[in-house]
């Protein structure tokens, strides 16, 4: 078979020859149709990811959609090295259905965005009808669909925070915060809409915003209020730095539970079956868009080469 193939870290992967897979127990050969190019599998093959492989070559991409032995059309994931989804014949697992009214590259570019965008509310969160959902860096691939996401499940109100006005006005947000704002001015915006009481955040940008974020959420008085549920601030990306200084008396001073959202803290294969089965319920209906550029597999050495974007998806198709 043909698959895109790592041979050396901090290289583009080349179009090559490769033993096809056997399948182990509890995998299912797929015949790939579509795969997504992530920020993950530029990570990894780079060399900096802390997953970077210490054998090569190796085969490059962690999900997609294929047809299995039955001609089934499924979403699936490869943790199998060598092999990975970049590849005419995968090893799979976790295989989930996918519609055929949804189109294969969109199934494949929509699940990754839209778990970064569901999990962080729906699972580590648990966001209740009605509650406010604030969400940094909403300009983002999957901060556009959590903008999307919370209101569909049933947010009350989301304000969206961002660095591209433009887009942050497109999104249809209750409130927009310009992320640009000085430190002060953007401080004080905080405060004004934390005063009107937000109920999640959703952070997929770190660093300064979220201290800044986290220190205006913190009250300045000796009152509280123990029937109020506790403020969800899940982390979710760093765009704007990997580290922050966090003073102790902002979570003392607040009514704040700190979470993360990643591959540590995925649900039960069979919770995550039925959200990744939303999401694709929710994309074959329209409610949710993901904008993809098809791309053929077998010029996976010049599309690497190709600037990312926060508009839209690069999918390979086989």
């Amino acid at each position: 078979m043909k698959a895109a193939l790592l041979q050396r870290l901090g290289e583009a992967p080349i179009w090559a020859d490769h033993p096809e897979p056997e399948a182990l127990a509890g995998e299912t050969r797929v015949r790939v149709e579509a795969s997504s190019i992530k920020q993950l599998d530029r990570g990894i093959a780079s060399g900096r990811h802390y997953a970077s492989p210490k054998t090569l070559p190796v085969i490059l991409g962690f999900d997609g959609v294929g047809r299995d032995n039955s001609g089934a059309r499924v979403y699936f994931s490869v943790r199998r090295r060598p092999f990975g989804a970049f590849a005419e014949v995968a090893p799979a697992v976790d295989c989930v259905p996918v519609p055929e009214a949804l189109d294969s590259a969109v199934a494949a570019a929509v699940v990754n965005p839209a778990l970064a965008a569901w999990l962080p509310l729906v699972w580590r969160a648990q966001l209740q009808k009605g509650e406010t959902v604030l969400i940094l860096g909403a300009t983002s691939a999957s901060g556009k669909l959590a903008v999307r996401a919370a209101r569909l499940e049933g947010a009350g109100r989301v304000i969206a925070c961002g660095r591209r006005p433009d887009a942050l006005a497109a999104l249809g947000a209750d409130a927009t915060i310009d992320l640009r704002l000085p430190a002060d001015a953007l401080r004080a915006t905080f405060a004004r809409e934390a005063a009107r009481g937000v109920g999640v955040v959703v952070d997929y940008v770190w660093g300064p915003p979220a201290e800044a974020l986290i220190g205006a959420l913190t009250t300045h008085d000796l009152g509280s209020s123990p029937g109020e549920r506790d403020l969800r601030y899940v982390q979710v990306g760093a765009m704007a730095g990997a580290n922050i200084s966090l003073d102790g008396g902002a979570l003392r001073g607040a009514r704040l539970t700190l979470l993360g959202s990643g591959t540590g803290n995925f649900p039960p294969f069979p919770r995550m079956r039925e959200i990744v089965g939303e999401i694709f319920a929710r994309a074959a209906a329209g409610d949710i868009e993901q904008p993809v550029v098809r791309r053929p597999a077998s010029e996976i050495a010049r599309v690497w080469a190709e600037p990312d974007s926060a508009d839209h998806k690069v999918v390979l198709t086989f």
